[in-house]
């Protein structure tokens, strides 16, 4: 999984902004700023390093905080030079992939707000955080004339002890515990034009972004063909790294070197399939949790349990529950 060199850059201006030393962390950033696309797991690891070194609360609101249209590259732009809002959130939307490769979003309409979901998996609450506080930053910074550009936000973790620094930061309190993570944009804000609109260029930056976009692998034969066999074995027991790879017709060593390319790791890649697997399961009412275990590949239900709230921060049993509600 990988996403675009500047997001390297966005945690360099952070860390420029509360005026952390950190010069090994800086050297390593400005590396990876200066590619076009990095791995996620090298990014995250990042954010974890600087949440070590800085104690402020709601980190990833912070973070997002500091974003502007240059941290998203020709994103940005085309969407700041857009008619609308509108129109930029579907730009935005369709040209996410230059952004990264993780889960694509989601945009549909609830009522009188447009709703942007998104479930990026191995995901943690602070990137969390980073993804709705820097919507809401550049709807700002768009919609200068709308008052209140975001009408609900929902995490799908645990609420923390102070959710004061939320509420403050978006003007509500945040829903937790939810189904999914998600901004509500109400409609009557996303329809208001912009100031910058530039017909021209917002058309040259469009050609300029579709360019990139087509030079963008649409597959990886790789993880198709891991998670292929993954899915072949799952029911047969635990999918050992070695005898998945010996299925492949790889070493066990070339697999991991080639994952660890791609910033992934084993364990990561089975993790996401058994996640968006079990999440289909438990939607059907006609699978107990013991069959779904063993569809997993646990040998256990305990053991599916105590995963899957791991992923998700909530029980199988509560997760189906609120699918049903």
């Amino acid at each position: 999984m990988y996403v675009a060199g500047t997001a390297a850059a966005l945690l360099l201006d952070f860390m420029g902004r509360q005026g952390l030393e950190l010069p090994a962390l800086r050297q390593q950033l400005l590396d990876l700023a200066a590619q076009r696309i990095i791995p996620f797991r090298e990014w995250w690891r990042a954010i974890e390093a600087i949440r070590e070194s800085c104690v402020l609360p709601a980190l990833g609101l912070e973070i997002g905080r500091c974003i502007r249209p240059h941290h998203i590259g020709v994103v940005g732009y085309v969407a700041m030079y857009s008619g609308t809002a509108m129109h930029a959130l579907m730009r935005f939307n369709r040209l996410e992939p230059l952004l990264h490769n993780l889960t694509p979003s989601a945009v549909s309409v609830e009522g009188d707000d447009v709703v942007l979901t998104w479930d990026h998996g191995d995901s943690t609450l602070v990137v969390d955080e980073l993804l709705a506080a820097g919507l809401y930053t550049l709807l700002c910074q768009f919609l200068e004339g709308c008052e209140k550009p975001v009408a609900r936000v929902e995490f799908r973790y645990p609420p923390p002890p102070d959710t004061s620094p939320y509420e403050a930061f978006f003007g509500l309190p945040p829903v937790f515990n939810a189904l999914r993570q998600a901004i509500h944009l109400p409609v009557r804000c996303l329809n208001q034009s912009l100031n910058r609109y530039d017909p021209f260029l917002v058309q040259l930056l469009e050609q300029q972004a579709e360019a990139a976009l087509k030079s963008i692998p649409t597959s990886d034969a790789l993880l198709q063909s891991l998670q292929q066999q993954i899915m072949s074995v799952l029911q047969d027991g635990q999918p050992e790294l070695a005898y998945v790879a010996e299925r492949l017709g790889i070493s066990e060593r070339s697999l991991y070197r080639q994952l660890r390319e791609r910033g992934l790791r084993y364990k990561q890649v089975l993790n996401s399939l058994r996640y968006e697997l079990a999440k289909d399961y438990l939607r059907n009412p006609l699978l107990a949790l013991p069959e779904i275990a063993l569809l997993l590949g646990f040998a256990e239900q305990s053991a599916f349990s105590r995963a899957f709230k791991s992923w998700s921060g909530m029980s199988p049993l509560r997760y189906r529950r609120r699918q049903s509600e």
